[in-house]
């Protein structure tokens, strides 16, 4: 039995229970078969059997109860974690929370829980500022032994504090009286909204809004729709101070501007005539003279144009005494601290942990990787052949370090039907002539672009948790090490690559991604589109990351695939110029742009080549073949002469003979000895065969090779010319 389904069937045993995530239901209504307001809370049961599968599902990890007429219970939630104050509210009230039950909460706050009086009371919100109650249903709680909820006081639930509710009302500036929204009901819309924008005020004013909303019209008649209505809310939300994350209320307005669906639809289902209305409820809903224009609510939700306040000392000062007082009888050396500390001898009697490595000094395991490049460089056909060499566990052969075992990958390719991967996949195995392998796992385009970000209704960013959850949910399951997107641009419907907040977005994901999974992620992104530079300018430069810099920044490792071009300067020139006709853009190279640890790689040198196929699977398939820079070098030689061939013999040349000029085959035939692939070049037809191979000047692995006809009309004779490649470069 799952220890979730143990803890929800202990606390089953005095109350109602039912499943939550980060303290929202985790079974949606669709999931459940029933209609709006039929879930989430009014799930909750003492019943063994429905608990059971209630917290089977996949996402179950707390235990919640309602608070209201099921469980006949209140909660008065003290968040003294954000204010060190309500430390001494507390200790001032402490005669009407010392003989209750009190949990403690994750975050640090308290839950003072009371039996509930009835529906005879009515009851704000809030007490005071941080301190809310939560007495009907919406207002849930997790329960001990969810964790990080403990038993702070082990009593019995008492009666609630009537007095102390009486009090806070008559402090809030009312009669006392313990009505709903009795404080509200005379404020304007206006004052309202400011309630909200300073965060003095935020779920009672918000609450008050909703409950405006409905009843009202524009001039023409006009009344927004509830979509609409959700709309205006989050927008003014968005404009509270409480919005910046570093604001003391910050977890509150998440909290918040998460229930104004819900505070909409139950709005709409009150002017329906869904439910009885109260006295003040009709108040509140037809509270002003005037309308709530949908225009006006959208203009304010814009924050202030110009100078802001600077922050000041005294400011941090303030944040510093929020954050309360740090614990000084934790150890300096203690690990689980926030900040690690160490000094060099302490350095030295630790084994620290090396990187671990799916291909040692290019793939960390947990890392992020990019591949750049520019468009139909190739990058596709890489991956495929990076895919397929990890699966059978030999990435030696693409010119890279040596994997450890093989890999499982996992490929979301979101330009690229699934069958097109495939076939990449299947002409890497033919090439190799592979049979064995881990099982590869593609996503191609035909099931819809996934994204890692989408756009709310709001008009925000926010990360997707569906396609996440789905992939980490595929990936522990499939038990893949590592993942591939293929395009970066394809991840976020708010992809701004120029902006370093798009950016940071993705880089949150991958993140999440990769600490649920321990997965190394690639991804391949494009190059600037610079057409007045050369195609290899790209090569190994932190600018070849198109957009802003804080993609390239979010990388451990980066690695560019750009077309190889020559350096010598005539050779570019003839390279160019026939860039087309010879077909040279088959040549590229990889190279590090980026290392975590360690040194660069070597850069390695592809011939792009096609790759035949079944009988029935069409045309050639583009694959990439290990090749040398010197093979790449010699595309532009027309000689009969095997070019591979050619540049192997100029290498060994260059080694036993060293650069200069050489005018005695003898002594080259002495000094080469019985190398195989050397001609008999103390014989005419000898000299004649090697004259043939390195008529043409033949690139090799440290310089250049030609050879020359020095005959004259007495004497037939030969130079074998070396040259030093940086001299000639």
């Amino acid at each position: 039995m799952k220890p979730i389904v143990k803890a929800a069937l202990a606390v089953a045993k005095k109350y109602p229970v039912f499943p939550t995530i980060k303290k929202m239901p985790c079974w949606s209504n669709s999931e459940l078969g029933v209609g709006k307001g039929e879930g989430g809370y009014k799930i909750a049961t003492q019943d063994p059997v429905i608990i059971q599968k209630l917290f089977s599902h996949p996402r179950a990890a707390e235990v919640a109860v309602p608070m209201g007429k099921s469980s006949g219970l209140m909660c008065i939630d003290v968040d003294v974690y954000k204010d060190p104050e309500l430390n001494d509210w507390v200790e001032e009230n402490s005669i009407f929370f010392k003989d209750t039950l009190c949990h403690q909460t994750r975050s640090g706050g308290l839950h003072f829980i009371f039996k509930h009086p009835g529906d005879t009371i009515k009851f704000p919100a809030t007490l005071r500022a941080g301190v809310d109650i939560k007495a009907v249903g919406t207002g849930y709680i997790c329960f001990p032994p969810t964790e990080g909820y403990t038993v702070f006081h082990n009593q019995k639930p008492q009666d609630f504090p009537m007095d102390l509710l009486k009090e806070a009302m008559i402090a809030k500036g009312g009669t006392g009286s313990t009505k709903l929204g009795s404080a509200y009901n005379d404020a304007t819309d206006e004052e309202l909204m400011e309630r909200i924008q300073d965060a003095s005020d935020l779920y009672p004013a918000l609450r008050s809004l909703s409950y405006r909303l409905p009843s009202r019209r524009m001039e023409n008649g006009y009344r927004m729709t509830e979509a609409e209505m959700v709309t205006v809310l989050e927008n003014l939300m968005d404009t509270s101070v409480a919005a910046d994350p570093a604001h003391s209320r910050y977890n509150d307005w998440v909290d918040r501007r998460e229930k104004i669906p819900h505070l909409v639809e139950t709005s709409m289902e009150k002017e329906r005539g869904g439910v009885v209305l109260t006295d003040e409820d009709i108040e509140m809903m037809t509270q002003g003279e005037t309308f709530i224009e949908t225009q006006k609510m959208i203009a304010s939700a814009s924050r202030p144009i110009g100078p802001q306040r600077e922050t000041s000392s005294e400011d941090i000062e303030r944040r510093i005494m929020e954050m309360g007082t740090k614990d000084k009888s934790k150890s300096e050396s203690d690990t689980s601290a926030e900040f690690g500390k160490r000094d060099v001898a302490q350095l030295h009697e630790e084994i620290i942990e090396p990187i671990e490595w799916i291909v040692p000094g290019m793939i960390p395991k947990g890392g992020t990787i990019s591949l750049a490049g520019m468009s139909n460089v190739g990058k596709t056909r890489w991956l495929a052949s990076l895919v397929v060499s990890l699966a059978v566990g030999d990435t030696a052969r693409l010119g890279l370090p040596a994997c450890d075992g093989r890999v499982r990958a996992l490929w979301v390719a979101n330009e690229e039907h699934e069958a097109d991967i495939w076939r990449r996949c299947k002409a890497v195995a033919r090439q190799h002539k592979d049979w064995n392998s881990e099982k590869i796992i593609v996503r191609g385009k035909g099931n819809g672009m996934f994204r890692l970000v989408a756009i709310n209704e709001g008009g925000f960013p926010e990360l997707d948790e569906d396609n996440i959850a789905r992939l980490v949910d595929e990936t522990r399951e499939s038990g893949a090490e590592f993942l591939i997107f293929d395009p970066y641009v394809t991840l976020s419907d708010a992809m701004d690559e120029n902006s370093a907040t798009s950016a940071a977005m993705l880089t949150k994901a991958f993140l999440l991604i990769t600490s649920l999974t321990g997965c190394a992620i690639l991804h391949a992104h494009h190059t600037p589109k610079d057409r007045g530079k050369d195609n290899d300018w790209v090569r190994g430069d932190s600018s070849a990351w198109r957009g802003s810099g804080a993609i390239y920044s979010a990388l451990d490792c980066g690695f560019t695939l750009s077309n190889w071009m020559p350096k010598n300067g005539e050779q570019r020139k003839a390279w160019k110029k026939a860039y087309l006709d010879e077909r040279l853009s088959r040549w590229v190279v990889l190279d590090t742009g980026k290392i975590r640890e360690g040194e660069p790689l070597d850069p390695v040198v592809y011939e792009l080549v096609g790759q035949e196929m079944d009988e029935g699977e069409g045309r050639d398939i583009g694959v990439c073949r290990l090749a040398t820079q010197a093979e790449a070098e010699n595309a532009l030689l027309h000689s009969n002469a095997d070019k591979m061939e050619a540049s192997m013999l100029g290498t060994d040349l260059i080694s036993k003979l060293g650069y200069g000029k050489h005018t005695s085959m003898t002594a080259i035939a002495k000094a080469m000895g019985d190398h195989t692939l050397l001609p008999n070049i103390t014989k005419a037809d000898g000299k004649q065969k090697m004259f043939k191979m390195f008529e043409e000047t033949v690139a090799c692995e440290n310089g250049y090779v030609t050879m020359i006809d020095t005959s004259t009309k007495e004497k037939q004779t030969w130079a074998l010319i070396l040259q030093e490649k940086e001299k000639v470069e």
